[in-house]
């Protein structure tokens, strides 16, 4: 998944009339012509084709041909398509997980100066540790350079870090003439705590960025967990804790905008019947990663996220990402399911009990929407990166009510959130 591709103009006549068709959402078409160029040795069209069968568009979901179809793509070294291969590789789609091997891929992308390559290993580095914090930020130069609009967004973002405001907000300004969600957010957000004829004056200026990319700043680099700044431990009967800055603000941003053209109104499973449906309960919109829409850089929070919660990725259902408005909440519920759902449900009969919760805070420009827990008599506010984590089951095994717990209505501004759920059992990521 890519918040903001960068596609040239394809030279080839017959490769622009399918991604023309592409544009226009014609994916059978699409499909059609791309198939015919690529079983021709067209190596871009060997890419596109590979893109079309991981997202199921045109023809039906094939991780196994979007792999053979990015691999022989990949074999030409053109940039985009071994970030792609990487992408797979990393995640095990159509191919054995192979951490190492999507690394070296990775590096090979942003040798070739592909400017999403380039933002993406600059994302891995901010991954990393504070010890990574200058490679990431001189990749993320790199790619703004090239024009690729989430990296400029992401410059923006690291210079409001620095108190830089004057140099941030052109930047930020030129991402939401774009069209990139989170640059309009923050926009919004600045004018309310500096005012709106200060953001404006300072949003028309130019932007400044590095004029040449930073090739040498590819460094090799091991996989490893980011670790919270600072653990709170708020009530051990439910294993309640708090890290803080767990995610960084650029990469909460990230999550923000790969999720929003997927948001849809939220939905809740009905206790005597087991069908999801739109409940009062739960005023907000929100939306689930299946894996054929996650990347290297999303499943590397989602790790971080699990390895906080204690808990393997593998037993997590798909992150939810969710947006609450003004008025919106999600009022005092379980995440555990009522004994019903667990005796009739497929899918409970399948995977188990949700055991643990892990909430992500993606934001904190907002009033109101707090999480409290009544039973405790807890509430915790919301902090950027910040992930709290909580026990659903007692030692019994049975839901426990001390885990009762709510989203309280968003008063002004807009709350984001991203979820991940645990389950007794693994299974719950499969393509569905």
């Amino acid at each position: 998944m890519d918040p903001t591709p960068v596609n040239p103009p394809p030279q080839n006549p017959e490769l622009g009339t399918a991604l023309q068709a592409l544009k226009n959402r014609d994916f059978r078409q699409a499909y059609h012509r791309l198939n015919e160029l690529a079983q021709k040795g067209q190596t871009e069209a060997m890419g596109y084709l590979g893109l079309l069968y991981l997202r199921g568009l045109g023809i039906a979901y094939d991780p196994s041909q979007a792999f053979h179809w990015t691999e022989r793509a990949a074999r030409e070294g053109r940039g985009p398509d071994l970030l792609a291969l990487s992408n797979l590789v990393y995640l095990g789609l159509g191919t054995p997980r192979d951490p190492p091997r999507a690394k070296a891929l990775l590096l090979d992308a942003a040798r070739t100066g592909n400017p999403a390559a380039l933002r993406t290993l600059g994302l891995v580095y901010l991954g990393l540790g504070p010890d990574w914090h200058d490679a990431a930020v001189a990749c993320v130069e790199a790619a703004a350079t090239l024009r690729d609009v989430f990296a400029i967004h992401a410059l923006g973002i690291m210079r409001l870090e620095l108190g830089q405001i004057e140099s941030a907000l052109p930047i930020l300004s030129w991402a939401g003439t774009q069209g990139l969600f989170p640059s309009l957010l923050r926009l919004k957000n600045l004018q309310n705590s500096l005012g709106v004829s200060v953001v404006r004056n300072l949003a028309i200026l130019p932007p400044q960025y590095p004029n040449r990319p930073h090739t040498r700043t590819i460094l090799p680099f091991d996989w490893r967990t980011r670790s919270a700044g600072s653990v709170i431990e708020r009530d051990e009967r439910i294993g309640l804790r708090i890290g803080s800055n767990l995610l960084h603000p650029v990469e909460c941003d990230y999550l923000i905008a790969l999720a929003v053209p997927h948001l849809r109104p939220a939905e809740t499973r009905e206790p005597k019947t087991g069908r999801i449906i739109q409940n009062p309960v739960r005023t907000s919109s929100a939306m689930n990663f299946p894996p054929n829409l996650e990347d290297l850089v999303l499943v590397r929070l989602e790790e971080r996220i699990a390895t906080f919660a204690g808990q393997g990725l593998e037993r997590a259902e798909a992150l939810a990402v969710l947006r609450y408005r003004p008025g919106e909440e999600y009022r005092p519920h379980f995440d555990a399911f009522d004994s019903d759902t667990q005796r009739k449900d497929p899918e409970c009969i399948r995977l188990g009990q949700r055991t643990e919760t892990a909430l992500t805070y993606l934001n904190d420009t907002f009033a109101g929407g707090a999480t409290d827990f009544p039973a405790l008599s807890q509430t915790i506010e919301s902090h950027t990166g910040q992930s709290v984590v909580f026990r659903n089951l007692d030692a019994s095994g049975n839901r426990d009510p001390l885990a009762l717990h709510a989203g309280l209505p968003v008063e002004s501004g807009e709350k984001w959130l991203a979820t991940l759920w645990f389950r007794e059992r693994a299974g719950a990521r499969s393509f569905d």
